[in-house]
C-alpha cells in the first residue's frame, strides 16, 4: 500500500510539472502562464488582468495576472524565469538590456519582445508668456520635475543636454505630484514641464486647457537624434485637437509599454497569447482605454528587446514586417 501511494504521488508531480511548465508536447493540458503586471490597483494590474482574461477566452492557456513590483522586478523576473511574461515602460526594457541604471552591470539577456501598445507621448508644455517655439530655447526656464527619481525628472536630465540645454541653464523644480504640479504651472510658479504621459491625459488636459501654454514641437532632426540616442525612445504624434486648443499636429518622441516574454517560451504560445491580445482590442478597450493605440504596426522600428520568433511571424503574417 505504502508503494502505491509513492507511486501516485510521484505520479502527481510529474503531471503538475507538465501542466505549470508546458513542456509536454501533444498534452491536452492547458499552457499556464505568469504575467507580471505592478502594484494591485494600478494600471498596469489592471491591463494585465484584462489581457489574461482575453487570452484565456480564446485559448486553452491558463493566464494568471500577478500583482508585482513593477517594470524593474517584472524584467528581471522573466529574464530569470521567474515569470513567464511581463510588462514595463520601454525606458525600463532599455536599461535592463543595456545593463545601465538598476541593472548596472548585470544585464538581461533572456527577455524577448511580443507587443507595443499604450503610447506616452513627451507633452513639452511652456508658458506662452515665454515665446518659446523650440526646446532648444529652454535655458532660463523653471521646469517642473515632479518629484527625484521620477520618469519626468530622468527624461528631463536625458533629453536637455541632448538637444543643448546645458542643465545648469535650468532650475528643476519639484512639487512632489501632478496635482501640485498643475497649480503651480497654471498660477506662473514654474515654466515648462517634459511629461511622457498617456494621449488625453486629465491633467494634462487642465493645464493646456488653461489658454495659457504653448505646446513645442520637435524637428525632425532632434526626433531622430533622440531616438538614435535612447532606444526607449520613437517617434510619437500628438494629434490637433487632442486638447482643447491644440490646433496643429505635434511632433514628438515617446515610449511604449512593452509586454515581453522568457527566450524560452515556445513560438506556438508566443505566437498564440499575441495573436489573442490583438484579437481581442475590442473587449480591451472597454476593460482599459491605454488599449485603444493597440496596433502591430508598434512594433515598427520599437523593439529594444530582441523580438520572439512567434511574436514574429504573427506580425509577418499581418503584414506589420
Amino acid at each position: 500500500m505504502k508503494k502505491f501511494t509513492i507511486v501516485l504521488l510521484l505520479l502527481a508531480l510529474v503531471m503538475s510539472f507538465v501542466f505549470a511548465n508546458g513542456t509536454s508536447e501533444g498534452t491536452a493540458a492547458p499552457q499556464v502562464l505568469s504575467l507580471g503586471t505592478a502594484s494591485l490597483g494600478g494600471n498596469f494590474f489592471t491591463m494585465g488582468a484584462a489581457m489574461a482574461a482575453s487570452v484565456m477566452d480564446k485559448t486553452d492557456m491558463a493566464v494568471t495576472a500577478q500583482a508585482t513590483g513593477g517594470s524593474a522586478y517584472n524584467a528581471m523576473a522573466v529574464d530569470t524565469g521567474e515569470l513567464s511574461i511581463g510588462m514595463a515602460q520601454a525606458s525600463t526594457i532599455a536599461s535592463a538590456v543595456a545593463g545601465t541604471d538598476s541593472f548596472k552591470d548585470n544585464p538581461t539577456k533572456n527577455i524577448r519582445t511580443l507587443f507595443n501598445y499604450n503610447a506616452t507621448p513627451l507633452h513639452i508644455i511652456v508658458k506662452k508668456s515665454k515665446n518659446i517655439t523650440d526646446i532648444s530655447q529652454l535655458a532660463g526656464s523653471r521646469i517642473e520635475c515632479l518629484v527625484i527619481g521620477d520618469g519626468v525628472e530622468t527624461t528631463t536630465k536625458k533629453l536637455l543636454p541632448l538637444v543643448g540645454v546645458p542643465l545648469d541653464s535650468v532650475k528643476l523644480e519639484y512639487s512632489g505630484n501632478r496635482t501640485q504640479a498643475a497649480s503651480r504651472l497654471k498660477t506662473g510658479q514654474v515654466d515648462a514641464i517634459l511629461d511622457a504621459t498617456g494621449l488625453g491625459a486629465a491633467w494634462m488636459a487642465d493645464v493646456f486647457g488653461s489658454g495659457n501654454f504653448d505646446m513645442i514641437t520637435l524637428s525632425p532632426a532632434q526626433i531622430t537624434l533622440i531616438c538614435n540616442t535612447f532606444t526607449e525612445m520613437s517617434p510619437m504624434t500628438i494629434p490637433a485637437g487632442a486638447y482643447a486648443g491644440l490646433k496643429e499636429d505635434v511632433k514628438t518622441v515617446g515610449n511604449w509599454t512593452t509586454v515581453f516574454c522568457n527566450k524560452d517560451l515556445s513560438d506556438k504560445i508566443a505566437y498564440d497569447f499575441v495573436k489573442a491580445i490583438f484579437d481581442s482590442k475590442d473587449s480591451l478597450i472597454k476593460a482599459h482605454s491605454f488599449f485603444k493605440d493597440l496596433s502591430p504596426n508598434n512594433i515598427i522600428d520599437s523593439c529594444i528587446a530582441p523580438l520572439h520568433p512567434g511574436a514574429e511571424k504573427y506580425f509577418k503574417e499581418v503584414g506589420a514586417l
